[in-house]
């Protein structure tokens, strides 16, 4: 599961904000603090329109194609993000030891509602977000069912830290009176609410042309 099929991270910094944002900082307000507040409604409906998103889980019980496929609900927690939604697997195969032989058993394809937590940690001095996802665990370590072979492939992706590089902000150009201002924006926390994504960021602006 790598960082690019974190499609909730790239909502963190819509345009439009960053007008906003010269229009209350002028360039003298350059090390001032501004806070985006990013409603559980925006990310549910962000995350819908990057479905399907490929999961790369691996496991050496566990092989197949593994598709987030559907997002029903998402709460903003207090710590963390709570989501549910619909993972499906193809070409899927279970490895087991039966009487003593490996056997490897093809249980074609299965789809499975999911309920998985996420918790952000932002690194301030090296500027990057990690993602700790966490799956339910199966019922047991060796199954023959589809479910819970899922669900183990899944737990794969479990309590491991994903991170995601945040750099500043590409400048963007705006117009405050006959002056041209370029703005980035550099993160300085990223944090969860109850109900809204809390992403602090200090804006710097300089004299474009």
């Amino acid at each position: 599961m790598k960082p690019r099929n974190m499609k909730l991270l790239h909502i963190f910094f819509p345009a439009f904000w960053l007008f906003f944002l010269v229009s209350i900082y002028p360039a003298a307000a350059g090390d001032q603090t501004a806070t985006i507040s990013i409603p559980e409604e925006v990310l549910l409906q962000t995350i819908r329109d990057g479905l399907p998103i490929p999961l790369e889980a691996q496991s050496q019980y566990v092989q197949g194609d593994v598709v987030g496929q559907s997002l029903e609900k998402l709460q903003v927690l207090e710590k963390s993000l709570l989501l549910q939604g619909v993972v499906s697997a193809r070409n899927f195969t279970l490895n087991t030891t039966i009487a003593g032989k490996e056997v490897s058993m093809n249980l074609g394809s299965v789809q499975l509602p999911v309920t998985c937590e996420l918790f952000l940690r932002f690194d301030n001095n090296k500027k990057i977000l990690f993602v700790i996802p966490r799956f339910p665990k199966p019922t047991s370590m060796y199954t023959t069912d589809p479910a819970d072979a899922l669900l183990l492939l899944l737990s794969s992706l479990g309590e491991k830290e994903y991170p995601v590089k945040l750099d500043s902000i590409q400048p963007v150009l705006a117009k405050v009176g006959m002056r041209t201002l370029a703005i980035t924006l550099e993160p300085v926390d990223i944090l969860t609410q109850k109900g809204v994504l809390l992403i602090k960021m200090r804006p710097k602006v300089s004299k474009g042309f």
